[in-house]
């Protein structure tokens, strides 16, 4: 039952996200109308899914809290551990060429330190010692630059560096950085400029900074598509941490995940942007029922532990 007013509608299909408005005004005497809208898919928008590739991740899978670094085919099958160490090795990102690994070292109770090895696990060089922790680094397109969140000069802030380190400036407030394709942009997450966690855009010289989502829940974790045409992230608006994607150019913005009180954080574009990969807290019973525990009166959590789950980018 739909009130008088303005409704949007998105359609998404792999590559093609469109939004139209349709008018609802007063309901009819029967009390039932239908209305039409068209949107032109393009053929090929929305080809089959095949989960192929490696999947990079940091786990702790043991009550012992000991987080070590791991890749697993992302059609499923055989784990390989990479890290074996005291420390705390987590945000592991592959390098643009595939050859090495950018993650972080160290523990929350010291400090953590941005590092990068070889993919097989070998070589492992701490990029940054600083004081102030500095975590969720990530590449450049083309290898040379980092992005990396410090708080080292108070602030809770993204910071671009070298590959090798080098040269460490300040960008702007936030944490979650991801950059765009094409090297020029980075988008990010911030609570410093509305009062809320929101996804924003900036360019990479600190120009022309621009809020893609407007909401009172949170939205995290922004990550762009291989044609750098849309952005992932996970929203808390409805009511769980749902995923959904992002038109970086003109705002518009479709929930790709259905399913409350459950969490999917940080999605992972596939290379050829066909899916997702993304860390989910999502455990159903031997009826097809979703498992929830309530941790208070009128308050429920999904039950189970986080898994990484891999889903085409159309969502389910």
């Amino acid at each position: 039952e739909l009130n008088s007013g303005s409704y949007d509608v998105t359609v998404s299909a792999a590559g093609y996200v469109e939004t139209k408005t349709v008018e609802v005004g007063s309901p009819s005497i029967s009390g039932v109308q239908t209305f039409e809208l068209s949107f032109d898919i393009p053929a090929g928008s929305n080809p089959e899914f095949k989960p192929t590739g490696t999947i990079l991740y940091a786990s702790t899978p043991t009550r012992v809290r000991d987080w070590d670094l791991f890749t697993v085919p992302a059609a499923g099958g055989e784990i390989t551990q990479l890290t074996d160490t005291r420390d705390f090795e987590q945000n592991p990102q592959w390098s643009p060429d595939g050859q090495r690994i950018l993650y972080t070292i160290g523990d929350l109770m010291s400090n953590i330190d941005v590092a990068v090895m070889n993919a097989d696990g070998s070589n492992s060089t701490r990029l940054t010692q600083h004081p102030e922790s500095d975590k969720e680094a990530c590449w450049s397109p083309d290898g040379t630059r980092i992005a990396f969140v410090s708080q080292r000069d108070g602030d809770i802030a993204i910071w671009t560096m070298g590959a090798d380190g080098a040269e460490p400036r300040k960008l702007v407030q936030g944490r979650h950085p991801a950059w765009s394709p094409d090297g020029r942009m980075i988008s990010f997450t911030s609570g410093q400029f509305e009062g809320n966690d929101e996804i924003y855009v900036i360019n990479t010289d600190g120009s022309d900074m621009r809020r893609l989502t407007q909401d009172k829940r949170f939205d995290w974790f922004p990550s762009w598509s291989p044609d750098g045409r849309w952005l992932a992230f996970n929203s808390e608006r409805f009511g769980g941490q749902e995923l959904m994607i992002a038109n970086p150019t003109s705002g518009d913005q479709i929930r790709i995940t259905v399913a409350e009180l459950t969490f999917e954080q940080d999605p992972t574009w596939s290379p050829d942007g066909a899916g997702l990969a993304y860390q989910g807290k999502m455990k159903i019973d031997d009826n097809g029922e979703l498992m929830v525990d309530e941790i208070s009166v009128g308050k429920k959590r999904p039950s189970g532990t986080f898994d990484i789950f891999v889903v085409p980018s159309t969502g389910f």
